[in-house]
């Protein structure tokens, strides 16, 4: 683990990398490719992934580093907070992606992408002084409240409905009992396709009135099924698809939850057709529409960029064999959403400051597998996984390509908030806790067992950190422990924690850290509770209690790879900065926590500072 000391090094011999060169004010791009690792892109960039105009050319004319030190841990919102502050952790606060916060009850956790930040963020800064600033999708503007919003924006939304997939076999389809448009010919008698989401209470957005038909478009006298088609009510041809095709299927809303003229959609895939139906898969993606401000951005979004598309879906995975291509064609159309966002906003030229968001390397590095995987020796799935996710990086390249654009015109930064490294394994932390006595469960809601109000302790954890306070009487809401019961449990945890090991006999745990200990890595916050837990490699931390008491605490990670651990130059970002006046030239690391110096420098504006 690095101390104090190597990152006060590392701070004091880069005065050059943080201070920005002095320029006149220029408008500024700073884009956040959320997951790439600095290491990492190096070697995609030897394996000759990237084309010359994307990573490669941000590399050759402006300033590029080989590693963006990040912050512990290398969580989205604890990084993110840190670029937009150029504060650490604690200074801001924002400890993890979940957390108990300072005075809080216990069980009463808050999502760190919500919450804000206990000092001025870039985006404030800019605006005191008089600039304007948009947000497409950055970390931290969620809108919620005043210091949360920008002037422009749009936010990242979940799907307003599940996705499914619908997997019938050919005996159980029966003639469609409706007939075809002009123009579309089966040569075989058309087969109805039930279309239904599976999901309780969700009533089939985009889907509504429409009747979807297996047909055979071939006129050879043998029953070879090769397509679906989607009609309307009124029986117009609305979709075509062959297997392994997209197509969309959307709506237009005069009102919908407060906004007028709203466009809302699902991307669908017909994965699998067999000419005799023996194998028939469609995959329906989950209702998206675009949340953005003002009113007018939106409805341009929704007539050039479209309807939000949604994350690259995990489901697609789940097929057999899993789908990779449809999961990498999936990815690169949300890749495309953001980089036509950005052309968006870009034309509108409303903005002296625009916060960028790409996020398709972190949603598919966490199921695709950990980067390096499908070397010599992997197996099979890791290979073609490994396959798939440089298709992913080719991706991120294509949309680096597109922000650097606007170059000519302004400053570009190509950031990250971390790397990955591969996971095999979770130790549910608020289980083992339970186990020991710490915590205490109470009343259940939604099935599961929730942390008691008189719990002795409560735990949260995120990627491989999780972070423990204990419910001290006079310091919390209803809290329970006594200072003198306090000493005694924190040595108690720490002892039974620091000797914890798995079946191989291997520590489970990296540090096992009080709050002052954790200093170095600048976690003495109050909201990091009372002792902080980084997990060895391979190793995730979740902390829900589990539905049965018999649950195991060791189990199989559904995620191939995960960050949000200590100091490892693995988990590291990226950085580039390209603009007039920026000298190519390679350095070997870059600190986060510079770069909204750097970036106030070029807009010609003070840094963020402390709060009034």
């Amino acid at each position: 683990m690095r101390p104090r000391a190597a990152l006060l090094a590392l701070l004091l011999v880069a005065p050059a990398l943080v201070a920005s060169p002095e320029e006149p004010p220029r408008r500024v791009v700073l884009v956040s490719f959320d997951g790439a690792g600095g290491l990492e892109r190096l070697r995609q960039s030897a394996a000759g992934t990237f084309g010359p105009d994307g990573f490669e050319k941000a590399g050759r004319i402006g300033l590029a580093a080989d590693r963006l030190v990040v912050v512990t841990p290398s969580l989205t919102a604890v990084s993110h907070a840190s670029i937009s502050t150029g504060a650490s952790p604690d200074r801001t606060g924002i400890v993890s992606n979940w957390y108990l916060p300072a005075g809080r009850p216990v069980g009463q956790r808050v999502s760190g992408f919500e919450e804000t930040p206990a000092v001025e963020t870039l985006w404030e800064a800019a605006a005191r002084q008089g600039k304007r600033v948009a947000a497409l999708s950055w970390p931290g503007v969620s809108a919620a409240g005043p210091r949360q919003r920008t002037a422009l924006g749009f936010l990242w939304v979940e799907p307003r409905e599940r996705s499914f997939v619908i997997r019938v076999p050919g005996a159980a389809l029966t003639e469609a009992a409706f007939a075809l448009p002009l123009g579309v010919r089966s040569f075989s008698p058309p087969r109805a396709l039930p279309v239904r989401s599976p999901h309780e209470g969700e009533a089939g957005g985009a889907l509504a009135g429409l009747a979807f038909a297996i047909v055979d478009g071939t006129d050879d006298g043998q029953r070879n099924y090769d397509s679906l088609v989607v009609l309307s009510r009124d029986g117009q041809l609305v979709a075509r698809a062959r297997a392994a095709e997209w197509f969309a299927l959307s709506e237009r809303r005069a009102e919908d939850r407060g906004d007028e003229d709203v466009l809302v959609g699902r991307w669908c895939r017909l994965v699998a057709l067999s000419p005799d139906l023996s194998t028939v898969s469609l995959y329906v993606g989950g209702l998206g529409s675009t949340e953005a401000w003002p009113a007018d951005f939106r409805r341009t979004l929704d007539r050039e960029a479209g309807f939000w598309p949604g994350a690259p879906d995990p489901l697609l995975l789940h097929e057999s064999p899993p789908d990779r291509r449809g999961f990498v064609e999936q990815a690169a159309r949300f890749s495309r959403f953001f980089v036509a966002a950005f052309d968006v906003a870009d034309r509108r030229g409303d903005w002296d400051l625009l916060l960028a968001y790409q996020p398709v390397l972190d949603e598919a590095q966490h199921v695709l597998g950990p980067p390096g995987a499908g070397g010599e020796g992997a197996g099979e799935r890791a290979r073609l996984d490994a396959a798939a996710l440089r298709e992913v990086w080719r991706v991120a390249d294509e949309a680096a390509a597109g922000y650097l654009r606007f170059a000519p015109r302004g400053d570009v930064l190509v950031v990250s908030d971390h790397g990955m490294r591969p996971i095999r394994r979770v130790l549910n932390v608020a289980e083992l806790f339970r186990r020991n006595g710490w915590l205490r469960a109470g009343a259940p809601a939604a099935g599961r067992p929730q942390v008691a109000a008189d719990s002795p302790v409560d735990v949260t954890a995120s990627g491989g950190a999780a972070f423990v306070a204990v419910n001290r009487a006079g310091q919390r809401p209803g809290g329970v422990v006594t200072d003198e019961r306090a000493d005694a449990l924190l040595a108690e945890m720490k002892g039974v924690l620091r000797a914890m090991t798995d079946p191989e006999g291997e520590p489970l745990f990296e540090a096992v850290l009080g709050r002052e200990e954790a200093r170095p890595l600048g976690l003495d916050h109050p909201n990091s509770g009372d002792l902080v837990l980084l997990a060895r490699d391979g190793t995730g931390l979740r902390a829900s209690l589990p539905a049965s008491p018999d649950a195991p605490l060791l189990s199989t990670s559904e995620l191939t790879a995960q960050h949000g651990f200590g100091p490892d130059p693995e988990l590291d970002g990226l950085f580039f900065h390209v603009g007039a006046g920026i000298a190519p030239e390679r350095v070997e690391t870059f600190p986060s926590v510079g770069i909204a110096g750097r970036v106030a420098g070029r807009l010609g504006i003070q840094p963020p500072g402390e709060l009034p």
